[in-house]
């Protein structure tokens, strides 16, 4: 049997190996996770570093796209605005808003890229209703009807546009997501003519704009 000084003696040996295991167990834990929060951090730099490309990949075809439609339509001004969610309304509903995201112009005329961010929709409620239910339209600020409210006939002559073709977007789903538009700023009996003949190009424009901002989502 054995004595207490010896029980005493093996609780403190058994003792110090268990706090001895506990510690090598923490610090083995704690090197661990240290080395998995690591491979985390470089694959978060290198998921952040594709999509970055990516982004910039699909911008510039974006903005080829743009560039290519200004000169096979003749047209002084192409843009995409993209919809999203902005701020809260008094009530507390989120007000859907429009951004112009890109732009291509002609030689010589003036950029409005700076002047178009966030538009509410509220403030076009006839016009954004007509892109979700058509496909195209076409605006002549020197043919009003009574289709559009007068709000957006006056935005388009203090940006000297004298009319606009403009074709929705939407993504991979189906889903519209924005719209592509044509400005022409000097609005000529030819070129108003000829605004029908643009819309095949318009057309295609937009399908690959839909699966490059859905791609860029």
């Amino acid at each position: 049997m054995m004595s207490m000084e010896e029980v005493i003696k093996l609780i403190s040996t058994y003792g110090l190996a268990i706090v001895i295991s506990g510690l090598v167990l923490y610090f083995a834990v704690k090197f661990v996770n240290i080395l998995i929060d690591e491979q985390r951090e470089k694959r978060g730099v290198a998921t952040h570093d594709e999509r970055t490309k990516q982004r910039n990949s699909v911008g510039a075809e974006i903005q080829s796209l743009l560039e290519r439609l200004v000169l096979r339509c003749n047209a002084d001004r192409a843009y995409v605005f993209e919809f999203h969610n902005g701020n809260l309304s008094l009530g507390g509903l989120p007000f859907l808003k429009m951004t112009n995201t890109y732009e291509a112009l002609a030689p010589g005329i003036r950029s409005e890229l700076h002047k178009r961010d966030s538009m509410p929709f509220q403030l076009f409620q006839t016009f954004v209703d007509a892109i979700y239910t058509r496909e195209h339209l076409i605006m002549d600020t020197e043919q009003r009807t009574e289709e559009y409210s007068a709000l957006v006939y006056e935005i388009l002559e203090e940006r000297n546009i004298k009319f606009t073709i403009r074709r929705r977007i939407t993504d991979l789903n189906g889903k519209v997501i924005g719209y592509v538009g044509l400005d022409y700023c000097k609005g000529s009996e030819e070129e108003r003519g000829r605004a029908e003949a643009y819309l095949p190009a318009l057309r295609e424009t937009a399908t690959n704009l839909g699966a490059l901002l859905s791609v860029n989502k």
